[in-house]
Formats: C-alpha cells, structure tokens, sequence
C-alpha cells in the first residue's frame, strides 16, 4: 500500500495539514479537529460545508467540502459561514427531576467538573457539568460526524465490516467531535479544560461499542447480541482523548438494540415511580421504548430512521435557529406559513431548512388538506412542496418537501406504532396511560400531529408529556452521583426485552401502519 499522502494548505494562515488519498476533503479537516457544518450528514444536500478551492494561477472554485476527494496537494479557505462554531449550535435542554435537584441542596465542598454526552446517533449533546453542584453549567450540540459512514447503526457496521480500518476511524471522529464540544464549553465558561475530571457517556449499543473501540458486528447479525452487556470504566488517554487524562464511565447495555441511552431517560423521566402503563419513547434515529407494566418494565427498539433529527431530508436541517420547525397551509394558491426555531426573537433570521418537527408538521398538513393520498404520494403530479421559496430562505434556495422525504416519514411512523403495539401487546395492556416523548426531537414537537399522523396511539393530549433530552439528563444524574448509575445497572438486569425483529407479525403490522388513511382531511 502506498503511503504517500497529500497536503491541504488552509488560506490565509498558510497552515499545511497531512491526508491520505482517497478522504473527503470534509474527513480530513475533521480528523485535524477542523470541524464544518454538515446538516445533511456528508450527503451533498445542504451546501452548508462549501469551501474555497484556490487553484495556483489564483482562481477559486466553490465546492462541498464533502464531495471533493483527496487526490492531489491541495489550497483551500474556509467561509466563516461553512465553519462549525457554538454560535450556531442550539443548548441540548435537559429536564432534570426533583428527586435529583434535592441531593444537592446541603452539599457542600470545593467544585469539581466533569462532561455528560449523549452519543446519538445522528447527533452528540455534550453537557459541561459541576459534579459537586449537579448543575448543567453549559451544552452544546453537534452533528455525529460518523453520518459520512452512513446514517444509521447498520450501515456503520457495514462499513465496519468492509474495511477494519473503519472501526478506528468511527472511533477518531467521535472522539474528536466530543473533545471539539468540550473545548468550546470550556471557552465558553472562561474555565480551564484540564478541570475536567470525569466523562459519562451514553448512547446506543453500536454506539458505545464503537466508541469503546469494540466491533459492533455482532449487533448486525442474529441474534443480534452486544459483545459486552456490562457497564466500563475506562481511562480517556486508552481511546484517543489529548485532554488530560480522566475516567470515563459507560452505562450497561441491555440488548443489542437497547443500550445506556433508554436507561438513562428511564432515570431521568423517573419512570419507576410513573404510573402503570406509562410509556417512555426515546425518539431518534433509533427508537427506544421503555413501557412500565404491572410488576415489570419491558423495553424495545424499532429503527424510525434519521429523518425526525432532520438527517437525510432533502432540505433537512438539526433544530437549531433557523430551522422551519412548524408549516400551516391555508389556501391551494398561496405559499404555506411556517414559524421558525428563532430564540432570540430576530426579525432578521430567514430560515436554512427544516428540522424533523417541521417535517412532522408539513406531512400532517398535507394529508389534512389532501395534497398527498393516504398512501403518501403527492396528488395531481407534484414532485414537490415548497414550503419556502428561494428568494425568502437565508442561502438563495428553495426549502422543499419531496416525495422521498414523505416515505422516510412513513417509515418512521410505522416503525414506531408497530413498536408501541407490540410492547403493549407484551405487558397486557390496550393503551398506554401515559406517554413520555424523550430526545430532543421531542422538545419542538406538537402532540397532536403526532397522534394525527399515526406515530403514537390517539389519548388525550393532557397525558403525553414532552421531556426533553431525558437520555442527556440521565447521563448527568450518574455522572453526579453515583447512586444513579447503580440504578441503572440494576434496570438493566431485570428489563424484559420485547424482540421485534423474530417477531413473524411484525412485518405485516408494520406494513399496514404504513398508511396515513386515518387522518381526518379539512378542506381549504
């Protein structure tokens, strides 16, 4: 194999980085923790990672960074625009209960720091803690970098399996994205990294193997077992980390789709001490479900895919400020209104795209006003909706929904329901007496066009809450106090796990929950 390799000059500052051929240029500066913005996950969609190509008479040519593939020496500059900074990443809010909250009240003694993620799989929220205090001093939220591998936890294992150099480089990147998150909070905070003195991570089991350097492949086959259930303790300098040394605790994994993630919103929402028939749905690019039966808490996993994160939409887009995160349609002849992620109240903001909340809504709205069949396709020949034309938006482009990004939507509702059906079959009960909506997906989200649209039994709406980021604020209640991540060791050991994938119905239920022939319309 040859080792040549190939030199990125970053104009103005004239620094020279090292690369092997055959990278995106987008994976090289990642690798160098030069992180750029990536809403569509490397796919080329979004635009949002263009750079400055400088040929050597002078001449520049703007392209996507995650499109261009190493080959040759290369002279680039970075728009501010392009580049991934905390100003543009939304706080991860977490929701933190009373029991919690209390511990801490007459605790006294020096300040100690320490760092809480939630490793999704489409995101990382990273959250700067005082141990001492059980206080969220500071969060962040960036996009998993390990999307140019794939936008879900089959296709990482695939590309696992393909090249086994892979593993180590899905390991490098998150490891990378975590410590680029952990040094803007320290900035942030005017506090000094090295303070750090203890990590608590959760995430999903492909997830957390990949992080702890262990090949995931046996959660890609059946019977799709973890290669380690137990809880780790491992030290940050064994897994690539150049912050100073710390410890760094995992939570235990419960099955091969069911990992520290779920556990940790379980403590989180308190779900012990929630009534029976209290359903907690993590919802992500995995779905997560933990149900409080009788005497009995039963968990399961059902893959709604990237597209309620924003990953994968044709204009699709994190939650973060300018992101179209409701759509409202009026009339046939006029353009749809749509309010936008916009904390500080901007009147200048113009939106970037739209966020899986925004998708959600769009999709209720167009099978309300029969602008799509029940069957998802659009009607009178439309290839597309646009929501926002290109003169309003903050690129110059058209914000669209197309016929893929319905089917995605599709998908995910069906998984979902499906899900939830199941897991009530298996505890005995009809419906749920209450649900809990977990992940930040959740926070922007109306119940109702949830229910509407098939993903979650239709109940009062008085008895869905939304909680927030609720597998972050567990991986924060461990990292605080200990007497947590017993807990979940011990949830872990007695969860009864509801297996949908050996479940011979299930492809049928799945299939018939595919339809929105539920939906009441309303006419214009």
């Amino acid at each position: 194999m040859s080792n040549k390799q190939c030199h990125i000059r970053l104009l103005p500052h004239d620094r020279l980085i090292e690369t092997r051929p055959g990278r995106t240029l987008m994976e090289a500066l990642m690798n160098k923790s030069i992180f750029l913005r990536s809403d569509c996950g490397g796919k080329g969609v979004c635009k949002k990672c263009q750079v400055k190509i400088v040929a050597e008479n002078g001449d520049t040519e703007v392209k996507k960074a995650c499109q261009v593939i190493i080959s040759e020496d290369i002279s680039i500059e970075i728009p501010a625009s392009s580049m991934l900074s905390s100003h543009i990443i939304t706080k991860a809010g977490v929701s933190l209960p009373k029991s919690f909250k209390d511990r801490f009240k007459t605790i006294h003694g020096k300040d100690a720091y320490g760092i809480a993620v939630d490793l999704g799989t489409t995101t990382i929220a990273v959250y700067f803690c005082n141990i001492r205090k059980g206080k969220v001093l500071s969060s962040l939220a960036v996009k998993n970098p390990q999307a140019l591998y794939g936008d879900d936890v089959m296709s990482r294992i695939s590309a696992i399996g393909q090249e086994e150099k892979n593993l180590g480089q899905l390991q490098k990147l998150v490891v990378k994205a975590i410590e680029w998150g952990v040094k803007e909070l320290s900035v942030s905070l005017d506090l000094k990294k090295e303070m750090i003195s203890q990590m608590v991570i959760v995430g999903n089991p492909t997830m957390i193997h990949i992080f702890a350097g262990v090949d995931p492949k046996s959660i890609g086959v059946s019977p799709y077992q973890p290669a380690f259930h137990e809880a780790k303790n491992i030290q940050s300098d064994n897994l690539g980390f150049k912050l100073k040394n710390f410890s760094i605790q995992l939570l235990p994994q419960v099955s091969g789709f069911i990992g520290g993630d779920i556990l940790s919103a379980t403590l989180a929402v308190d779900l012990e001490n929630q009534p029976e028939g209290t359903l907690l749905v993590d919802l992500g690019t995995n779905g997560e479900l933990m149900l409080k039966g009788k005497d009995q808490l039963f968990a399961t996993s059902c893959a709604t895919g990237p597209a309620f994160e924003g990953a994968t939409l044709s204009c699709g887009m994190q939650a973060i400020p300018g992101a179209i995160n409701t759509v409202q349609i009026n009339s046939k002849e006029n353009l749809s209104e749509y309010t936008l992620i916009n904390p500080s109240n901007s009147s200048e903001l113009k939106p970037s795209g739209i966020c899986g909340t925004g998708v959600i809504s769009a999709v209720t709205q167009f099978c309300q006003k029969k602008i799509i069949s029940s069957g998802g396709a659009f009607q009178n020949g439309m290839k597309q909706y646009i929501i926002a034309p290109a003169s309003a938006s903050q690129d110059g482009s058209a914000i669209f929904i197309s016929q893929k990004d319905i089917r995605s939507v599709q998908l995910g509702k069906a998984a979902l329901i499906t899900g939830i059906e199941f897991l009530l079959k298996e505890a005995g009960l009809d419906t749920p007496e209450k649900i809990i909506i977990a992940g930040a997906f959740g926070s922007f989200l109306d119940k109702k066009d949830m229910m509407s649209l098939g993903m979650i039994p239709t109940m009062d709406s008085g008895r869905v809450e939304v909680a927030g980021n609720s597998a972050g604020a567990g991986a924060i209640m461990a990292l605080c106090d200990t007497a947590f991540l017993d807990k979940a060791i011990q949830i872990a050991n007695k969860v009864v796990v509801v297996d949908l994938a050996c479940n011979q119905d299930f492809q049928d239920v799945f299939v018939k929950q595919l339809s929105f022939s539920n939906i009441p319309t309303k006419s214009f």
